[in-house]
């Protein structure tokens, strides 16, 4: 794997061979449809990876650099300001003329100093005359949505992390469920309790989810998730797994659960609801500009209620979630421009036996 702008060694063929195809075409003598030959010219329009990818490809900064956004300039210090109307836009132009400032120094040193500044890289794409890296630099919603908002969602503020010291692997089952009473008021403890209250109470219902799981019925075109979801013996879950677990699994758990409890419940039922919603129509198959409103409207909820809620730090992921309309509006629905595809080709590729050899 190339390392920073080291990935322009890769890129330099093909953007000669993109300037061809865009200056003057390319005449095949003939093809299957056409006996006599064709003129083919064509353009490289969005970026299609995950965003370290992204990022590295197009010049940008990582999510850690002072501009960690590749379609605003918002600083990493702000990064909790979630008001979308404050956000100073990139333009590109102003990325073409900071990306050829830190290609003209001299210097490593100078270049440092230069990318410390804009948080910009010279990228070989940036010799296509019509490449805009603001518009074209999409952020994928396979990563975003899924291995992002939803995982993150249930790892991190929710704490179903299987590396956490408590947590629960096949054999916990022959401890035994604990009385309802307990489970009560370990509830209680965990919403409204004090430290030491909760130092002292370590007891759970790890296989809540478990027991409910097989109790939906699923289409036949949906893969259900083990229900050993959350155990060190399952280990990660897919992008679709995760997909299916808090759209579908988890609502039909947790609304008959936590509605009739009302208060902390009723707020953490709601603003995970506003994250599904979110996550449910930016993956519709036809989009409009009244899907589009309710991504804005839901997305803003999730994280204005998560902040009050759980009292957490905006992550670069959940910031980027923010700017996914603009590439509903662009482009039209997701399904087209996310990586379900090409990290699937991976997974066939890695797949392959090559005997331990390159090549």
């Amino acid at each position: 794997k190339p390392s920073l702008d080291q990935i322009n060694h890769f890129l330099e063929p093909l953007v000669d061979e993109l300037l061809v195809f865009w200056s003057s075409g390319v005449f095949f003598s003939r093809t299957a449809a056409h006996p006599t030959g064709r003129l083919v010219r064509c353009i490289l329009v969005p970026i299609v990876c995950d965003l370290p990818a992204a990022r590295q490809t197009a010049g940008f900064g990582s999510h850690s650099s002072k501009f960690f956004c590749s379609m605003c300039k918002l600083p990493k210090s702000d990064i909790n300001n979630i008001d979308t109307s404050s956000w100073p836009p990139r333009t590109c132009e102003e990325h073409r003329d900071a990306a050829q400032a830190w290609k003209d120094k001299p210097s490593g040193s100078q270049r440092e100093a230069a990318f410390a500044e804009n948080s910009l890289r010279w990228s070989e794409l940036l010799r296509l005359p019509y490449w805009d890296p603001i518009k074209y630099t999409v952020i994928d919603s396979m990563h975003n949505h899924y291995l992002g908002l939803l995982k993150h969602h249930c790892r991190r503020i929710w704490g179903m992390n299987i590396s956490a010291e408590d947590a629960w692997d096949d054999n916990s089952a022959e401890l035994g469920r604990p009385p309802k009473e307990e489970l009560v008021l370990g509830m209680q403890f965990l919403h409204a309790g004090t430290d030491a209250q909760l130092a002292t109470y370590q007891d759970g219902d790890p296989h809540l989810i478990h027991d409910q799981l097989p109790l939906t019925e699923l289409p036949s075109w949906i893969n259900a998730v083990p229900r050993n979801v959350g155990t060190a013996a399952r280990g990660k879950l897919s992008a679709d797994q995760w997909h299916v677990l808090c759209v579908i699994n988890l609502p039909i758990i947790l609304i008959p659960l936590w509605t009739p409890l009302g208060g902390r419940y009723k707020k953490m039922l709601d603003n995970f609801m506003d994250l599904v919603t979110e996550v449910v129509v930016g993956g519709l198959l036809e989009m409009s500009e009244e899907a589009i409103a309710l991504y804005e409207t839901a997305a803003s909820s999730y994280l204005r209620t998560a902040k009050e809620l759980y009292n957490i730090d905006i992550t670069p992921n959940q910031h980027n979630s923010l700017h996914i309309p603009f590439f509903l509006r662009y482009f039209g629905p997701l399904h087209s421009i996310r990586t379900f595809f090409s990290e699937r080709i991976n997974y066939l590729l890695q797949r392959q036996n090559t005997n331990l050899k390159f090549g």
